[in-house]
């Protein structure tokens, strides 16, 4: 998720996602026997061990490895992301100056968050006095009338910040999973336009392809605009294909040493000869790619890393299959919940976006924004729908469709008897229990396999009543 990715408080309430099932589960069939228990000992409904393997999902699918989209129908869904509607920001399309009044509206929009700050990471309450301090530290006032655009990119997975500050804010001392000022992530290798910086200059303010916010200093390097946009344009040599690995260790390189990179980042290949020492290893048993670094004056520059052969990437972008997509989701299986990709994992939309980024296609980071982006095939869902066309819309969704409730999105991995399935990153299973009538509540907070009807999305509404979008991601 990105700063102009959260949800308004609202739908941020949303966010603590729950499932129910109402009155006694109806029998799946024994090909999957989840109904030998209506609630399973792990505290799931409707739910049976043999689910949490993505080879029972692509069993049960159509066609699993037909390809749905070729590669230049993913080409053309990319470029449609970033333009009008698509839900990413095109960095090309900023103005070579920028005004005091763009750059402070950037600044506004960013400190923007869902997530009230009342407790520091001690425990301690969250003063006004506090957060004046960081807010003085953004350094509004001395934004210049007019300013020159600068570019760089991130050497590392790095946090973006609402605050230029990495103090940890909560709402509460039970709510410490959902930090207040933590405004999603930047991979290895993403490009941003240098807007301002901090007080301290220890943080720079940049708008990203997810929108504005505060990163630090030393994960950016800053290099031309050529230089900068040549590199993300380049044809990917390897593409991450798992959910995270890491780029050789090596002393001699400490920037590109036991790199983190996550799955969908896709890295140009080095121009190594075949057994080339790079680094001061050989590379016959790995993969050479070119990672940007931070020089010690802060200047942009390339450097070749290595990759093992082992690790999990592949040659360019998966093909867009149902298989593909099952196996890509699953990955991720019991990874717990990372709101705006906290503790090294990611939350709903950053899992969806992720395991399509993997497949060359790119989702905006927020769900909302995946329910109507312009670059996607999706069925939108108001009052004036009735249950049972929501139903029948459900019934007939596809392995990888997104369903969209306010603050949460959900993939679809197939069906038992008719009756969806999901894989989410969800905080909670709420539901009530088929024997006793009362609210049961299972704490998941991690990417979990779940039944999607009859699921609530909150104490009154169902899942299928609460939908405003269904997104058909892989097709035309």
């Amino acid at each position: 998720m990105s700063r102009l990715a959260f949800p308004s408080r609202r739908t941020w309430r949303m966010r603590a996602l729950s499932l129910a099932v109402m009155g006694a589960a109806a029998s799946l069939g024994a090909c999957a026997t989840p109904s030998a228990l209506a609630v399973s000992p792990s505290g799931v409904p409707a739910f049976s061990e043999d689910m949490l393997s993505p080879e029972f999902w692509i069993r049960r699918a159509p066609s699993p490895d037909a390809v749905l989209l070729d590669a230049s129908q993913v080409a053309a869904k990319r470029e449609l992301a970033f333009g009008p509607n698509g839900g990413l920001f095109d960095l090309r399309g900023i103005p070579a100056t920028l005004t005091r009044a763009q750059v402070a509206g950037w600044i506004r929009d960013a400190q923007q968050t869902p997530i009230k700050a009342v407790i520091d990471d001690q425990g301690h309450p969250v003063t006004e006095a506090m957060l004046d301090e960081l807010r003085q530290n953004a350094a509004a006032e001395h934004i210049p009338e007019t300013s020159t655009a600068r570019y760089g990119i991130s050497v590392r997975r790095t946090p973006l910040r609402s605050l230029p500050s990495g103090r940890l804010f909560f709402a509460s001392q039970d709510l410490r999973d959902y930090e207040s000022l933590q405004a999603g992530i930047l991979f290895p290798g993403e490009p941003v336009v240098i807007a301002h910086q901090s007080a301290d200059q220890q943080w720079l303010f940049v708008q990203t392809t997810q929108g504005p916010a505060w990163v630090k200093r030393g994960d950016i390097a800053e290099g031309t605009a050529d230089a900068v946009f040549s590199y993300v344009a380049k044809a990917p040599g390897r593409v991450v294909t798992g959910d995270q690995v890491r780029t050789v260790f090596t002393p001699e390189a400490p920037g590109v040493s036991e790199l983190e990179l996550d799955m969908g980042v896709a890295l140009p290949r080095a121009d190594v000869s075949p057994g080339e020492p790079v680094n001061g290893a050989s590379s016959y048993a790995s993969w050479p790619v070119q990672l940007p670094v931070r020089e010690q004056d802060g200047s942009l520059a390339f450097r070749s890393a290595l990759l093992r052969r082992t690790a999990d990437t592949a040659p360019g972008y998966l093909p867009l299959t149902r298989a593909n997509i099952l196996r890509q989701s699953f990955k991720f299986l019991g990874e717990r919940y990372g709101w705006g990709h906290q503790f090294n994992a990611r939350d709903c939309s950053g899992l969806t976006s992720e395991v399509y980024r993997s497949m060359g296609l790119f989702l905006p980071p927020n769900s909302g924004m995946q329910g109507k982006s312009a670059a996607l095939n999706h069925r939108l869902f108001t009052a004036h729908d009735s249950h049972a066309e929501r139903v029948r819309a459900l019934e007939q969704a596809e392995v990888g469709d997104l369903v969209v409730v306010p603050g949460h999105v959900l993939m679809i991995i197939g069906h038992v008897n008719g009756e969806p399935y999901v894989i989410q990153d969800v905080p909670y299973a709420v539901f009530k229990d088929p024997a006793t009538q009362q609210v049961r509540k299972t704490k998941l907070n991690q990417v979990s396999v779940t039944p999607l009807l009859p699921l609530y999305a909150d104490d009154t509404t169902l899942y299928v009543d609460a939908m405003t979008s269904l997104v058909h991601v892989t097709r035309p």
